[in-house]
């Protein structure tokens, strides 16, 4: 008789079994324990208690059951009671939530398991089971063989292909699914991605030779993973690449190609067009209108409504009967930042500078998706060449050279598709680096905490003590020393407009908030306004919002932006390293901030800083050892938040090169499940700063323009 075409027979001696936990292959199983997850910042032991997890989303008590017992049997039977709550399209997506669950047991054990996934060569891989439960796995049959559906080890066999082929990167980065209800404790479940440069020991992800995918080999269940069950035997058909990843819902490209003609666009799909900006939108030029609200653009955020509150800015700071209309979905860019990305969909009907431009989109215009194309790298560099101006830095994109570029002309319902997939795609990889910055926030708060204690009470937990008659520093060391920080340093206010051979130039975007890491820009400096000069070892002391703790001592003397005290030792000072780890500890940070003023762009003042009582150990050794003390203590944290960073900026990359691909047709995403929208992501301090300081730049810009 005819099997089932989803039983499969396997022979034991010619395949990677896995039964028991401890046995060679036994990680492979979902309950072996050692291939830990950590999910919206859950820690989860096993791929079986996430996967059963999964089950109850509108459950979170039952959830945490499952996740907080340490046997992953045990959770699974803890859960059976709950049965009635399973999900009701259970059995149409537990075989997608189970490749999801091990691609994300790969993602974040990518050594050891993947190691593990790979020593199976191309062997078959096989869930043996005892009883007659031959979906996820195979029976041992009287003859020695196993025979079942064996669900689970192809899913596997799948993932090693993957990780052998061209996909194999692709899988350090995991979405979530999209599919209704994907939630834990309540909350839509993020993406993941695999540690920074982990490597598996004797292995290299094969490159593809050609950007145009070769046929691959037959899928080896075509029905098994995107079409129902059925006990009908059925010839596999074959499917060329682009089908394939349909069918798997990857990404892939369009199944023909031409060339644009244009060097920086490259190939396009051959539906595709190229139509000149003139024949995608008209300028729109109304005055008028001076009841609607302004609207400005970021580089961050795209158009936005100006905040007028708070005193920041005044509604009659400009002339409104010059502000130009845009209504709602025209796009607007600043002519002089365009090149930088300053360009947007306007959310309101409002008024824009005549500094900017504003851009009507004809009707089978989608904006979103040129916004997207705006600002890719290879279109901000056309920008530069049809810019005209006397300086690089100062080039104006006006609109009669704007309407003659060139850009990528898709079908219009593929214009809103890309927008859908991008915007969706951002929610989501904005709301993994929000989560990505707590836990750094968190780490700085372990930090500080140790810096914190060390810098005003040492180390030595049984010194005597004295009392300050300070609310917020009662007691010190009884040695040590209570100075007002003006006594023991002065505040250089030696102002410059330029720059000498050998020195660097600081702004606050330069310096890395609580740790006074310095990131330089490159040669390529300019500022108009004056400017501090410090020599090196000087402690610069960021005034604006000082609860960033933008605190920092060069190492070699320069130039800095005026919301920097510059503030240089005296010979009655505390080392200059001391000085600097005392100015950034959260208690002085605390009480700066706690004098400031001004509501959007607070400030604080030199009179308040210098007054502050400074307490120090009168020595240079027991400073230098409360110094080395703070460094080996904090190691761990620091280099816990650097990896977090970096996983930051990867994650960043990564969505900068997949909009370029995706807005360039190197990529199709017409057949992409789109990911259930998520909360918008609350703006971080980062971010807030960020705004400010471009702020500043837009108003003088601004200014400037609108006088032309």
């Amino acid at each position: 008789m005819a099997q089932p075409s989803q039983v499969r027979t396997y022979h034991p001696a010619e395949s990677a079994v896995f039964l028991k936990t401890n046995e060679r292959f036994g990680g492979l199983s979902n309950m072996a324990p050692g291939f830990p997850i950590v999910l919206n910042g859950v820690r989860i032991r096993t791929s079986e208690a996430l996967y059963q997890a999964c089950r109850f989303p509108r459950r979170p008590d039952v959830q945490r059951q499952i996740i907080d017992d340490p046997s992953p049997m045990t959770a699974k039977m803890r859960s059976k009671p709950f049965r009635s709550d399973t999900r009701p399209d259970w059995d149409a997506v537990r075989v997608k939530i189970m490749r999801w669950c091990l691609r994300v047991k790969l993602a974040q054990n990518w050594q050891t398991f993947g190691k593990l996934l790979l020593s199976t060569a191309d062997m078959p891989i096989v869930e043996k089971k005892v009883r007659r439960k031959d979906f996820w796995g195979a029976t041992e049959q009287p003859d020695g063989t196993l025979v079942g559906m064996n669900v689970l080890g192809r899913l596997l066999m799948e993932l090693r292909e993957q990780l052998k082929g061209d996909e194999a990167e692709s899988l350090r980065f995991i979405e979530p699914l999209a599919i209704p209800d994907f939630l834990l404790f309540g909350e839509p479940i993020e993406a993941v991605q695999a540690p920074n440069n982990a490597q598996i020991p004797g292995w290299a992800a094969r490159q593809s030779p050609a950007p145009v995918a070769a046929p691959p080999p037959s899928d080896p269940q075509p029905s098994l993973f995107e079409q129902p069950m059925n006990s009908e035997t059925k010839p596999a058909p074959a499917h060329s690449a682009a089908d394939s990843n349909r069918r798997r819902g990857a990404l892939g490209r369009f199944p023909q190609y031409r060339d644009s003609g244009l060097p920086w666009l490259g190939e396009i799909p051959e539906h595709w067009d190229v139509r000149r900006n003139g024949r995608l939108f008209a300028e729109r030029v109304e005055t008028g209108f001076e009841d609607l609200p302004i609207l400005e653009v970021s580089l961050r955020t795209g158009v936005r409504v100006r905040d007028m509150e708070n005193g920041a800015r005044k509604q009659q700071m400009a002339d409104r009967s010059k502000y130009k209309r845009a209504a709602k979905g025209d796009v607007a860019y600043n002519m002089m930042r365009m090149w930088q990305g300053a360009v947007g969909v306007a959310p309101v009907d409002g008024l824009i500078s005549p500094a900017y431009v504003v851009a009507r989109p004809f009707p089978e215009v989608d904006p979103r998706y040129y916004t997207y194309l705006f600002r890719t790298t290879a279109y901000m560099r056309e920008v530069n060449k049809f810019s005209r101006g006397i300086v690089s830095d100062r080039n104006r994109l006006y609109w009669d050279e704007f309407k003659q570029m060139p850009s990528a002309f898709p079908p219009t319902e593929e214009q809103t598709r890309i927008a859908d997939f991008l915007d969706a795609h951002g929610r989501l990889a904005a709301r993994l680096i929000r989560n990505k910055r707590r836990l750094i926030g968190l780490l700085n708060e372990q930090k500080q905490a140790i810096i914190n204690r060390a810098v005003t009470r040492g180390l030595n937990p049984d010194a005597p003590m004295k009392p300050t008659g300070i609310d917020w520093m009662p007691e010190v060391p009884a040695h040590w020393e209570v100075k007002r920080l003006k006594t023991l340093v002065r505040n250089v206010t030696e102002q410059t407009n330029s720059l000498r051979e050998g020195e660097t130039y600081i702004a606050l975007e330069h310096v890395k908030s609580w740790t006074g890491e310095i990131t330089p820009p490159g040669d390529d400096i300019a500022f108009d306004s004056q400017v501090k000069r410090f020599a090196a070892n000087d402690v610069l002391f960021g005034k604006l919002r000082p609860y960033l703790a933008k605190v920092t001592r060069p190492e070699q003397p320069g130039v800095c932006v005026g919301e920097f005290l510059v503030l240089r030792p005296t010979e009655e000072a505390p080392m200059a390293e001391f000085l600097e780890v005392k100015l950034r500890s959260k208690t002085i940070i605390d009480i700066v901030n706690s004098s400031t003023f001004g509501a959007k762009m607070p400030r604080a003042e030199w009179g308040f800083i210098g007054n502050l009582r400074f307490a120090f150990p009168p020595n240079d050794k027991e400073q230098a050892e409360i110094l080395a003390s703070i460094s080996a203590e904090t190691s761990t944290l620091s280099n816990a938040i650097s990896r977090t960073e970096n996983e930051i900026t990867l994650i960043s990359e990564y969505r900068e090169r997949l909009i370029a691909d995706v807005v360039t047709g190197k990529l199709d995403v017409r057949h992409i499940e789109i990911a259930a929208p998520v909360d918008e992501p609350i703006a971080d301090e980062d971010d807030a700063l960020d705004d400010v300081l471009e702020d500043g730049d837009a108003e003088a810009m601004e200014g400037a323009d609108a006088d032309d």
